[in-house]
Parts: C-alpha cells; sequence; structure tokens
C-alpha cells in the first residue's frame, strides 16, 4: 500500500525582535545611568565598549535600518532588519557567528582525526593582569601552545625534532557561567599527530595521559607562565611572594577587578559581594579525576575527546567553545 501522500510546510521567516527580550530590558533600562554614574565618579568608558552597547541596543529593530526582500514567484515581502554584528554579548549576532564558526571548524579546519579538548584556567590576579594585558595573553597562549603541543608529539612516541606536528584551534573565553570576567583558555588539540614521508601524512594516535603526567604538564605550564610575565615586567619575581607590577587605574580596569572578585562595582552597594543563585547546583568535577590537575589556582583539564567518526560531536563541542557569553 502506497505511503499516504504528506505535505511539508515551507519554512517561514519570523523577524527577530530584541526589545522583546529580558536582556534588552535590561541593557536599555540601566545602560544610561551606568554612563552617567561612570562619568560623575570622575572615569570614562572606553569607546569600543560604549560601542558595543548602543549598536546592540539598535540591532534588529526595523528604525534603525532594513532590508526589503520580495519574492520573485509570490511577491510576497519581509523587511529584515539590520543586525549589529558585534563580538560581545548580542546574543542573535553570536549564536549565528557560533553556528558559523563550528560549520567552518569542522567541514574546513579539523581532518578526519580524533581531538581533545584542554581547558586552561588562571588564579584570579593572572584573569585580570590577561584581561588589561593582551599583549601577555598573547605571550601566554603562545608558551601554552608549544607545552602542550611537545605533550601530545612525545604521547605519540614521536619528537618535534623527528618532523612530528600537531595541530590546535584555541578561543579565548572571557566570561565565567555567571558572566563575571574569567579569562581562561578552551582548545581543541589533534590527540595525536603526524608524520610526513613524500609529501604524504600519517596519523600517530596519542596515548591517553594520566594524572601524574597531567600534574607534570600543568607544572611546566605554571612555571613558563611566570617566566613570560617576569619577562614583560609585569611579575615582580620575589622568593616568598611574587606580585604584579599593575595597579588599576581606568574606570575599566576597576570594573574588570569587581567582575572577577563578583562584587558590585558602582551604585550604592558598590563593594559588596554580587549574590549568585542557581535554580540547579552546579555540577563538581570528581576530585580523583584522573583528568584534572590543579595547582596554586591554575587548572588543567583534558577530559574531552571526540573520536574520528564523532564529527557531530566536534561540531557541537565547537559551537560550546564559540558561544556567547548571554546563552
Amino acid at each position: 500500500m502506497p505511503a499516504p501522500f504528506s505535505i511539508t510546510a515551507a519554512p517561514t521567516y519570523h523577524r527577530h525582535r530584541p526589545e522583546q527580550t529580558e536582556l534588552y530590558a535590561i541593557a536599555a533600562e540601566h545602560y544610561p545611568r551606568f554612563v552617567k554614574e561612570i562619568e560623575q565618579s570622575g572615569g570614562y568608558l572606553p569607546k569600543f565598549v560604549r560601542q558595543e552597547f548602543e549598536d546592540y541596543l539598535k540591532c534588529g529593530l526595523l528604525e534603525h535600518g532594513f532590508l526589503r526582500v520580495k519574492c520573485d514567484g509570490c511577491r510576497h515581502e519581509h523587511l529584515v532588519a539590520f543586525s549589529c554584528k558585534r563580538r560581545g554579548f548580542c546574543p542573535s549576532c553570536g549564536a549565528r557567528r557560533m553556528v558559523e564558526s563550528a560549520a567552518h571548524l569542522v567541514d574546513h579546519v579539523f581532518p578526519e582525526a580524533p581531538v581533545r579538548q584542554w581547558v586552561l584556567t588562571f588564579p584570579f590576579p593572572l584573569r585580570f593582569l590577561l584581561a588589561a594585558e593582551p599583549q601577555a595573553l598573547t605571550a601566554v597562549l603562545a608558551v601554552v601552545q608549544r607545552a602542550i603541543s611537545t605533550f601530545v608529539i612525545r604521547h605519540s612516541g614521536l619528537t618535534v625534532a623527528y618532523g612530528a606536528r600537531t595541530g590546535a584551534v584555541t578561543l579565548i573565553q572571557r566570561f565565567g557561567s555567571a558572566l563575571n570576567l574569567n579569562v581562561h583558555l578552551h582548545m581543541l588539540f589533534l590527540d595525536g599527530a603526524y608524520t610526513f614521508s613524500c609529501n604524504r601524512p600519517t596519523f600517530h594516535r596519542a596515548r591517553r595521559p594520566v594524572g601524574e603526567e597531567l600534574n607534570g604538564l600543568l607544572d611546566t605550564l605554571s612555571r613558563r607562565i611566570v617566566r613570560v610575565l617576569e619577562r614583560c615586567g609585569l611579575l615582580i619575581a620575589d622568593p616568598e611572594h611574587p606580585y604584579l607590577d599593575l595597579e588599576p587605574g581606568s574606570s575599566l580596569d576597576h570594573l574588570q577587578a569587581a567582575s572577577i572578585a563578583y562584587r558590585i562595582a558602582i551604585g550604592p552597594h558598590a563593594g559588596r559581594k554580587a549574590l549568585t543563585l542557581y535554580s540547579v547546583p552546579p555540577v563538581e568535577e570528581a576530585p580523583n579525576n584522573p583528568l584534572l590537575a590543579r595547582l596554586a589556582g591554575f587548572s588543567l583539564h583534558a577530559a574531552t575527546v571526540c573520536e574520528t567518526h564523532q564529527r557531530s560531536r566536534l561540531e557541537h563541542l565547537c559551537r560550546y567553545i564559540t558561544r556567547p557569553p548571554t546563552r
């Protein structure tokens, strides 16, 4: 018996209405007062911060520009509002970039090979330093990339001198789960290394690291990060208590310092600890997790792996690390 004929509804376009979201309402109501209070205290917001807010408050609104799109067949029309295309906290533009970036990474960047995620977080003082000093973050990232690359290559039974090479994509996350400032690194490394013979690559799978090896790697990373910050003149190497040679100066510095410490930055309650509420208790890592290392405020996590055939899982992971902070 033939299957019954069914009609699949054609996809329809629904205009994004940011003005009806809670985030837009909060920004529209409090952003002007936020700027006013900072200016009254003698400070200022950098131009790029103000531009982020002001463009977001125009994103998706017809009164700030739109395109008229007409179907050549039925002559039906739609109005498509301009978007801000910002990289900050706009959920609409951020989600679009997240999907496009993840698809590009899976389709055009990562080869057919297993991928392991490495997540490195820093002590609170270094989070402020790396947020305030982009050049220092660049230097730290180079040190971290080299150390983990060497670690992966050696676990593949090879050496860099032998000509083995691995690859990675790193995304710098600046926010924590509570939208607090938390600079940390999400690194997607090939879980192995390539050798080349007659211009033909051969992949060698890395063996799974164990807890002691991960602890040793984190110790190496922390020492090298300290050394590179000393060379940059940002860390004073006191034998007992190393300290940062960095004094919060601008309004943005003070806002960042408050955000890292979960404290209210401006207003009548400035300096108070922010109250964070959870509808679901946060998931705690098992203390005996062999692929989680902690040392002096640093942490290194390497338990998430996507096998060669798990391309959809890899794309999901890429979406996760490229997601906007408001999602």
